[in-house]
């Protein structure tokens, strides 16, 4: 029994990281790719790309660890089915009770992992994203100009254009803002980047003129020429308030009694009795012929996995509409899984069938 339970749960570990590295790198490569197409427009600043990147792992993981961990389970028992090393396994007596028993070893800390990242990590992540997200609405980056080409700020107030630079120099400065009052263009012949005694970058503009118009009605303007000219760079942000639900601790969801605070409470818990449920129905759901391949199970699983999802959502919206009773929540649609895989397990308890 120690040496079958060691090799089923070192194939399917195995199968199952496969898969969750294959989707992560899909997935932060994608990502990655679109942010350093930004970052060389101007568009996005290169000092963020790896915390953004990180968010994004850490908010995949959590629809990654159940579908790898499924598929993962599918492949190996495809595998044990298409060699026929099933039909010995059932030839000793192990029922597919004591299959699942072994594979609970891998499926129940997976649930626990997907748990917590589900219920604290995530929304964490979350208001950590939506605080990056301002932080580059806000924030007029300078120093993400590339020489050559106009960009403007986040908050598209500003616009900057540089013909060269050459080390730490910029060389002929374009500036122009507006406000409420009017619009204001600068122009310098060079700058130089410096930090204050209080660590404040600034820009400092050199030999130039400012532009300013005083009326928007009578198109009155000011011009003042300069030898020096400072302009300071990541301005004091506006304050963060972030009252979406996807970033509220599980606590306070948990302690509100508002209907989206409850759906939203309640879809936290879906996760993780996804990755239990599916975990438990891939072992039946792996049955096949041994004349047919150990991936023959993979489009049929994949079914079963997005039809799961695309109910939960349909679920989430049917009770943010109150077509559902308050009692039922979200819940209903997996107790009817558990129904399913429980029909399944009874019918299959005394062998493990060779199903066509």
């Amino acid at each position: 029994m120690k040496i079958l339970e060691k090799y089923l749960l070192k194939e399917i570990l195995r199968s199952s990281l496969s898969v969750l590295l294959i989707f992560m790198v899909i997935l932060t490569s994608n990502t990655m790719l679109r942010l350093i197409e930004e970052a060389s427009a101007g568009t996005f600043p290169t000092y963020l790309l790896f915390p953004v990147i990180f968010v994004k792992i850490t908010q995949y993981s959590i629809y990654i660890i159940p579908i790898s961990l499924f598929f993962g389970i599918i492949i190996s028992l495809g595998r044990f089915y298409n060699s026929n090393e099933m039909a010995v396994i059932s030839a000793s007596g192990q029922s597919i009770f004591d299959i699942a028993g072994i594979i609970k070893k891998i499926i129940i800390p997976s649930f626990f992992i997907v748990a917590l990242f589900s219920l604290y990590i995530t929304p964490s992540v979350t208001e950590y994203r939506s605080k990056l997200e301002h932080r580059l609405n806000s924030e007029e980056r300078i120093e993400e100009i590339k020489p050559g080409r106009f960009a403007s700020s986040q908050n598209g107030k500003a616009t900057f254009f540089v013909e060269s630079s050459d080390k730490n120099i910029l060389n002929k400065i374009f500036f122009s803002s507006s406000n409420e009052i009017g619009l204001t263009v600068e122009n310098s012949k060079s700058a130089t980047y410096y930090k204050n005694p209080d660590n404040h970058r600034f820009l400092l503009l050199k030999n130039g003129v400012i532009v300013e118009t005083l009326s928007s009605v009578n198109a009155n303007t000011k011009t003042t020429r300069y030898e020096e000219h400072g302009l300071m760079l990541g301005k004091e942000l506006t304050s963060f308030d972030d009252n979406s639900l996807e970033a509220k601790n599980t606590y306070d969801l948990f302690m509100s009694n508002d209907l989206a605070s409850r759906a939203e409470f309640q879809a936290r818990f879906m996760l993780p009795l996804v990755t239990l449920l599916l975990g438990f129905l891939a072992i039946p759901l792996s049955y096949s012929s041994p004349r047919k391949g150990r991936y023959d199970k993979i489009f049929l699983g994949a079914l079963v996995y997005f039809v799961y999802f695309i109910g939960m959502s349909v679920t989430k919206k049917m009770f943010l509409l109150e077509l559902t009773p308050n009692f039922l929540g979200l819940w209903w649609l997996h107790v009817i899984v558990v129904a399913i895989i429980a029909g399944i397990y009874y019918q299959d308890k005394n062998s493990i069938p060779r199903r066509q």
